[in-house]
């Protein structure tokens, strides 16, 4: 391999790792200023807990859903075969449908946090290295978020 083949290919994956990196999205979380560590903690969880819980059954993507679940097992049922079940399958777009409820179940923790006076901010570069850290769910990264939330 000559020298500048090696040049362009480390320029090339150096360009895809930045690209990549400027697509993830930005990491955010919700604040208010001067809030106590408690409060904080008991809103965040009152928030989370209306979205976990919320009934999905009645909204659009839940329907679309279960209707082709519904269909395929129908299919494969009255005599279709293991291809048609899995098109039938694919037709229906589970992946789409999860994302598009959990998009409906953030709103509503996201209207929540709002209805508490929180509004949301963007970490930076080094708030976001710091609160990798942290373990997801561990106090330690609840108390370092309350301190940004809280400024």
């Amino acid at each position: 391999m000559s020298r500048g083949f090696a040049v362009v290919m480390g320029i090339m994956l150096a360009s895809s790792v930045a690209a990549e990196a400027a697509d993830r999205p930005p990491i955010e979380s919700w604040g208010k200023p001067g809030i106590a560590f408690d409060q904080y903690r008991a809103d965040s969880v009152e928030c989370a807990k209306i979205g976990y819980f919320r009934d999905v059954s009645q909204d659009e993507p839940a329907k679309r859903f279960i209707t082709g679940f519904t269909a395929a097992d129908n299919n494969l049922n009255s005599g279709g075969g293991a291809s048609d079940w899995i098109n039938s399958i694919l037709r229906t777009q589970p992946d789409r449908q999860k994302r598009r409820l959990h998009a409906i179940q953030l709103g509503d923790v996201e209207r929540c946090l709002a209805d508490k006076g929180y509004s949301r901010f963007r970490l930076s570069r080094s708030e976001v290295k710091t609160l990798k850290r942290y373990p997801r769910g561990s106090e330690a990264r609840q108390r370092y978020l309350h301190t940004l939330a809280a400024r």
